[in-house]
């Protein structure tokens, strides 16, 4: 018996034969291409293994690691855009793959990330921005590769069986990894989505108001599912040059803990081609489409985590790490992974802002999190990435920088305005 009022769902439509036909032979002709990239990986990689066979033990896992990260990067760039997004979030998972291969993949990755420039067009990997007059204003019109959104579909799908056939054998962490590549390709996929992308940048738009940065405005009107159509901002004139450095590296960072705490959003992407300093001193930040919106929990339990990281809590530290675990944990691996973090933080509180390293920071949580098979979901990844993304960035302005006490009031003001929304509901 249908309740009032509601419709019968609709059941899904068949594809059309010619048309399922067409996807089948693009799947397998594409499984062909990845084929050949990835025989060419394992020979690459048996190459490495004989090179260094006469090498000590632990010499010779540490060479063969990285090279095998450079060898991954490299086929990733030749495989496209899905390959590169999921290769880029990858490159971040310490928890998941060895830290040396994940600093070469990173490395290689960003390397090659440049897509090429022609007059008034940038083209990336998955869309390209031509600066246009739109209306009489100067305006950047955001438009998909014709291909890039099928290309994405076919791939992300074929990766996606490659980790359940890569998850088979490991036991331990092979239904998380699964689970955290279906995370984190789903993301990627939303990057074609340019009225996603239009929204989180109306979401952005609040921090004007409370920090000197500025991002692009959405010209409604003339935006839509293809074209994202937004202001002009101009690029940093004489390269990335800072009339003060530090006072850049304080606003990048305030900016994107203001991001995570506040609005809620992660900028994946804030490689140093997506900001810059304006004349007048803001920050201009461009490229939403790499970005993930927590939900309140998720939002929740980062700050909490991140307020007892930089308070030297190692109780509050754990139990928000364990209650964004991707799978329950046991009693022995979270008695264990209490230990440990008690540990983790008792060795980095009070340490100078020179000192602490955000890098090392999250290695180290990650090796305890593998350790104890107590691994996060993606949306618990996301803004340690964004944070991990800029830190380079940051120390070379600023080597002394805090991120502890610079995080501290952001994070107890976005913990006091969700206890004073929970209690207005």
């Amino acid at each position: 018996m249908r309740s009032a009022g509601r419709r019968p769902a609709r059941r899904p439509a068949r594809p059309e034969p010619r048309s399922a036909v067409r996807q089948a032979v693009r799947a397998a002709v594409r499984s062909g291409q990845i084929a050949a990239v990835l025989c060419g990986v394992a020979v690459s990689l048996a190459r490495s293994l004989v090179r260094h066979a006469g090498r000590g033990r632990r010499d010779r896992r540490d060479r063969i690691v990285r090279e095998a990260g450079g060898v991954v990067s490299a086929a990733l760039w030749r495989l496209g855009p899905a390959f590169i997004k999921v290769g880029q979030m990858l490159s971040s998972r310490r928890d998941l793959f060895a830290a040396a291969f994940c600093e070469e993949l990173e490395a290689g990755l960003a390397r090659g990330r440049a897509g090429g420039v022609r007059a008034g067009v940038e083209v990336g990997s998955v869309a390209a921005v031509e600066r246009r007059r739109v209306g009489g204003v100067d305006a950047a019109v955001k438009t998909i590769h014709p291909t890039a959104a099928e290309l994405l579909r076919v791939d992300l799908g074929l990766i996606m069986a490659m980790t359940r056939l890569a998850g088979v054998p490991l036991r331990r962490s092979g239904p998380t990894l699964r689970r955290v590549v279906r995370e984190m390709c789903e993301s990627v996929r939303r990057q074609t989505d340019l009225v996603a992308e239009a929204e989180t940048l109306r979401l952005l738009e609040d921090l004007e108001s409370a920090l000197p940065v500025v991002f692009p405005r959405v010209l409604a009107g003339d935006s839509g599912p293809d074209a994202l159509t937004m202001t002009w901002i101009p690029g940093q004139p004489g390269g990335r040059r800072f009339a003060n450095p530090r006072r850049t590296a304080k606003r990048l960072v305030l900016t994107v803990y203001e991001m995570l705490f506040i609005t809620g959003v992660v900028h994946c992407d804030l490689h140093p081609g997506n900001w810059w300093e304006l004349p007048d001193g803001r920050l201009a930040i461009v490229d939403a489409g790499f970005a993930y919106e927590l939900d309140e929990e998720m939002r929740t339990h980062f700050a909490e985590f991140f307020l007892g990281m930089s308070s030297g809590n190692a109780e509050v530290c754990a139990t928000h790490a364990l209650a964004a675990a991707a799978e329950p944990v046991s009693p022995e691996d979270e008695k264990a992974f209490r230990r440990d973090m008690e540990g983790l933080i008792g060795s980095t509180t009070g340490l100078t802002a020179g000192d602490f390293s955000l890098t090392g920071f999250a290695a180290r949580f990650f090796a305890i999190q593998r350790r104890h098979r107590a691994y996060s979901r993606a949306e618990f990844v996301f803004p340690l990435m964004a944070l991990l993304a800029i830190e380079g960035q940051v120390k070379q302005l600023d080597p002394k920088i805090n991120f502890q006490s610079l995080a501290g009031p952001v994070v107890l003001r976005s913990i006091v305005a969700r206890a004073r929304a929970g209690r207005a509901r």
